[in-house]
């Protein structure tokens, strides 16, 4: 039970008595609070324990997998890994691992605990398991090199086939038929989709890309940069493109008379506006997107996927999303006979294989044309 002192004037002081630490050390919470009545300060002090209890942090020689799993973010990935990285283990761990595993004893899951769920998932199809396993190796690495275990549970057990994904894209013929539907289509939305439908620019690489990044006489941009959205904290952040792999895209001299066109209008229309214009300001530098909202502040990079379903509606083009767009492009590429390297590195890829193995692939129209090769002996 928590200890209540009177502070006098309806204030009082909460304590909540948490043990001892490893050292010792005795661990105590307070909080002090304003209670109109007996039943009111009763309500609070609960509340307030039952937060010290939930929130804590444990001794670490009886630590819960959710407690160490907690101190292996702060201590390593918001250390060394990227904001997008951090996210993605965090939503694995509260999505699927702290379901399973957060209430165990860390030093008491066995290889045969972590084998069972593995196997158990896999029955119920759920989402993303080699994705869970390789961010629990981690963490059982961690715990080993931080001297909280002697070994790695996951030592020997066997990762779980990815499941390769159909890759859906427009084929010659839809791309061309996309490129006259958007002739019709607002300025700043024509020209982010042909940025995803032939540069293959990822939708954060667009949303994010800056005049500076472009080289109007070589006929290239250089992708060092995305924007990120904390959807917590409402901010935007500039990082680095992903991979860390910056590249610079080679694009057509008619497209980049196209951009510069939208640019160059844009630069205008933001005179016009004069004070009314809303600067994006990222750790207080003023930083110019060419791609913003009516009033000169940057959009969510989702919006951009909003407002590309919109299109594929409006159109009634053939549904796929705004990143399979970069499917397209690559997908182009390889019907056109481009070298897998260059295509690479148009993408973006870690490496070449990767390319291989997502665009190696054939539509219809490609795999009648080879049928059709056996003509001539026939």
């Amino acid at each position: 039970m928590p200890y209540i002192q009177d502070l006098g004037n309806g204030k009082y002081k909460i304590y909540v008595d948490l043990g001892r630490d490893e050292f010792g050390k005795r661990r105590r919470r307070t909080k002090t609070v304003t209670a109109t009545s007996d039943r009111d300060l009763k309500r609070q002090a609960k509340e307030f324990e039952i937060h010290c209890l939930t929130n804590h942090e444990e001794r670490l020689d009886n630590i819960s997998f959710k407690g160490f799993a907690k101190r292996f973010i702060s201590n390593h990935a918001e250390m060394y890994l990227s904001i997008r990285t951090i996210e993605s283990y965090q939503y694995l761990l509260d999505k699927y691992l702290y379901k399973k595993f957060g209430k165990m004893k860390l030093k008491d899951i066995k290889k045969m605990h972590i084998l069972e769920y593995f196997n158990e998932s896999q029955k119920n199809k759920k989402a993303m398991l080699p994705n869970q396993f390789r961010l629990l190796r981690t963490i059982f690495n961690k715990a080993v090199e931080w001297d909280l275990l002697t070994s790695n549970p996951m030592q020997f057990l066997k990762e779980p086939k990815r499941e390769k994904k159909k890759v859906n894209f427009y084929n010659e013929q839809e791309m061309l038929h996309l490129m006259n539907v958007l002739d019709n289509v607002y300025p700043k939305h024509r020209i982010m989709i042909k940025l995803a439908a032939i540069g293959g620019l990822r939708r954060n690489e667009i949303a994010g890309l800056q005049e500076e990044q472009i080289n109007f006489d070589e006929l290239y941009i250089n992708v060092d940069r995305q924007l990120y959205y904390n959807e917590k904290n409402k901010t935007f952040k500039l990082t680095p493109p992903k991979h860390n792999r910056s590249r610079r895209v080679f694009l057509s001299e008619k497209f980049m008379k196209e951009l510069k066109q939208y640019i160059t209008n844009e630069k205008k229309r933001r005179l016009e506006m004069g004070n009314v214009w809303n600067q994006l300001y990222i750790d207080d530098k003023p930083v110019d997107l060419i791609f913003v909202k009516e009033c000169g502040y940057p959009a969510v990079p989702n919006s951009i996927s909003n407002e590309w379903n919109k299109i594929v509606k409006r159109h009634n083009l053939k549904r796929i999303t705004f990143h399979e767009l970069r499917h397209s492009s690559a997908s182009f590429m390889v019907a056109k006979g481009i070298n897998f390297k260059l295509i690479q590195e148009h993408m973006g890829h870690a490496d070449v294989s990767l390319t291989m193995n997502l665009y190696a692939h054939v539509d219809d129209d490609q795999e009648r044309k080879a049928a059709n090769v056996f003509d001539d002996i026939l």
